[in-house]
């Protein structure tokens, strides 16, 4: 029974827009350093498991891409969505991939495009958690970052009982999810001990299986068509054509009874906005985030995003700019989080 690692990246990164657009998502960007977001998330678990227990999930339009970054994962384990179905989809895919060969092996997912600074402190939060499934197998772990700050941005898990503890670490049930806050709930949530939902998870993968039978009856039906497949592209699309567009919290988590959290306090950012971004580059003396040529006059707080021309700001304070290869965003840093709303109407469908 070995851990497989699941990373999940088909998301298009709309929040970074227009830096980041189809052909060219966020999890290919490179934020620090010289590696990108994902290269630097499978870097993170080869300590854990082997490239040949290593999948990633993406899209159609972009395998090649993400497969060059990748040379050393098996390219059989670079599973090609044909279009996005949100994370319930692309996790029960990856499940039913892993089971044909380790029904009982351990499974443990993670998004493509965090940014997380203390490696060692990460690793030994997974093995951790790996290692508390040999205790509660039946139970859905989730991974949660102790807040340093009143986010809006992020989903809060409300920690319960104990269920296992250990020298630096230790096991909560879930007493419930909540939805992104405005400030002051943020605030109410810092102060009841509430934890950020950093959307990484752990569990057997009978036990994931068995809560889409359960809690997902429909998309465990079509999973087990697809599972008894050939596993041709044609079957992969007759399951994404049928299947349902919902989150794994909505879809699971939320409703499982077994359900576990890490509290964890490693360095972490889902870079999930301008401004986030804003907060991960070293700011100048007025506090000015800038990446590419730029010169500011009398300006602070802002975050700068080019990508070759030179950009000049004048007496302007806490707001975005960024350059992308078409297009140009200005925008309030407090407003950042609307990008992928304003670009769904770009593109002619309706906003979230």
């Amino acid at each position: 029974m070995g851990l497989h690692t699941v990373i999940m990246a088909g998301g298009k990164g709309e929040r970074l827009w227009p830096a980041s657009r189809d052909g060219m998502p966020k999890q290919l960007f490179v934020l620090e350093g010289e590696k990108s977001l994902i290269r630097n998330t499978v870097d993170r678990l080869l300590p854990l498991t082997a490239p040949e227990r290593m999948y990633v999930v993406t899209g159609n339009d972009i395998v090649t891409l993400i497969a060059r970054e990748l040379p050393d994962l098996p390219r059989e384990n670079i599973l090609a969505e044909p279009f996005g179905r949100n994370t319930a989809a692309c996790i029960a895919l990856a499940a039913a991939w892993i089971s044909r060969n380790d029904p009982d092996g351990l499974m443990a997912v993670f998004p493509s495009d965090h940014l997380i600074r203390d490696t060692a402190a990460f690793q030994d939060t997974v093995a951790f958690g790996a290692q508390c499934l040999k205790d509660f197998p039946e139970y859905l772990i989730t991974i949660g970052i102790r807040p340093k700050y009143p986010e809006t941005g992020y989903g809060y898990i409300a920690p319960g009982e104990a269920l296992s503890t250990g020298n630096v670490l230790n096991l909560y049930r879930v007493e419930s999810f909540h939805e992104k806050p405005d400030r002051s709930r943020a605030e109410e949530y810092i102060n009841r001990g509430y934890l950020w939902n950093a959307g990484m998870f752990l569990w057997r993968v009978d036990a994931i299986m068995h809560a889409f039978e359960r809690y997902m009856p429909k998309m465990y039906h079509d999973l087990v068509l697809l599972f008894s497949s050939k596993w041709r592209n044609e079957d992969i699309l007759r399951f994404y054509q049928d299947v349902e567009a919902i989150s794994i919290d909505y879809a699971i988590m939320e409703k499982a009874s077994k359900v576990a959290v890490i509290p964890s306090a490693f360095s972490w950012n889902d870079v999930g906005s301008w401004d986030a971004v804003g907060k991960l580059l070293v700011p100048d003396q007025n506090g000015n985030a800038v990446r590419g040529p730029s010169y500011l006059h009398e300006s602070s707080h802002n975050v700068v995003w080019g990508c070759g021309k030179q950009i000049v700001l004048i007496g302007i304070d806490n707001m975005v700019v960024v350059e992308g290869e078409d297009a140009v965003l200005v925008c309030p840093r407090k407003r950042s989080q609307d990008v992928s709303k304003v670009l769904k109407r770009l593109k002619g469908s309706t906003p979230d």
